[in-house]
């Protein structure tokens, strides 16, 4: 703690700023405030100094200050001081009680190194989960155009399709990017985002879908519905890429407490576990589901088709 007179000299030193600081009190005492101030901030310092003695009041400690003081060894540590004037038979002092902020700005520092790396995850998630899964439909739906090259309009209908998708995935990678969500979900409530999915995926795909969707129970994943969509989404893709199914069918359903996703097919299946090309996806689909409470599992072996499972608390 310091107390400092309205001409801004150090009237007062405790025993905590000698520590700090590295001076005495008999080195303080008598000095401007601004001697514990690095030179490069000391005009500003002692222009901050009038201005708050014209007009004084309390200040809390932690109010967004960049401040810094400098010790007699010439090192400079982060500061947070409260300031609160008091009123003497002599004049206006001020209280300033200070602590050494070192601490705090490294973790300030590492929250923000973590938030960096967890904004660079996040959109490394969304573009593999939509922007690529999108992508790769494109691809498929301009495989399937060489079978129509005896058929002009078809051609033009299949290219005009192809330049909507690549568009829609350029609108959603800048959705991504800022944090906002895809575009299916512009304007349209989880059901109907699923539904359009699954008809997007078929006439893509050519996999016979059936889907199931309790709007009751889909009502209630509003906030959450960007991670069931993307995940959705991926569970297609997978189907397309790898199952070699003729059928699949999406459900969104009430089990007992539990508001349950399921995507399946008839597919060759695999072995769960094993590495490859799925293994990111499937991460990044489990990921996204503990991230909003549930459970995420799949079944599948060998000829056997496979079975994606989300389980949400209702």
């Amino acid at each position: 703690m310091v107390l400092v007179d309205a001409g801004g000299q150090v009237a007062y030193a405790n025993g905590l700023l000698e520590t700090l600081s590295g001076y005495s009190r008999g080195e303080l005492f008598g000095q401007l405030i601004e001697f514990l101030v690095p030179e490069r901030f000391r005009e500003l310092h002692t222009k901050h100094r009038f201005g708050y003695v014209a007009n004084p009041r309390a200040r809390p400690m932690g109010v967004n200050l960049d401040i810094y003081l400098r010790r007699k060894d010439g090192t400079e540590f982060p500061a947070d001081i409260a300031l609160s004037p008091l009123q003497t038979d002599s004049g206006m002092v001020v209280v300033a009680a200070l602590r050494d902020a070192t601490e705090r700005k490294e973790a300030q520092t590492r929250l923000h190194r973590l938030a960096v790396l967890e904004d660079r995850e996040r959109i490394a998630k969304e573009l593999h989960d939509g922007v690529i899964q999108a992508l790769f439909a494109v691809g498929m739906n301009l495989q399937a155009t060489e079978a129509k090259a005896g058929d002009p309009e078809a051609v033009r209908a299949r290219l005009s399709g192809a330049v909507d998708s690549i568009d829609v995935a350029i609108r959603d990678l800048r959705n991504y990017i800022f944090g906002l969500r895809p575009g299916i979900l512009a304007d349209r409530q989880l059901d109907q985002a699923l539904h359009l999915l699954v008809e997007e995926f078929q006439e893509k795909s050519g996999v016979v879908t059936a889907v199931q969707i309790d709007e009751r129970v889909a009502a209630q994943f509003g906030n959450t519905a960007t991670q069931l969509v993307q995940v959705t989404r991926e569970a297609l893709s997978n189907v397309a890429r790898h199952a070699q199914a003729t059928t699949c069918r999406v459900s969104l359903l009430q089990h007992d407490e539990s508001a349950v996703l399921e995507i399946d097919d008839d597919g060759r299946g695999f072995k769960p576990g094993r590495g490859g090309s799925r293994g990111q996806g499937l991460r990044n689909m489990r990921e996204r589901i503990e991230a909003i409470g549930g459970t995420f599992s799949v079944e599948s072996s060998p000829a056997e088709g496979t079975t994606v499972r989300i389980r949400l608390p209702l």
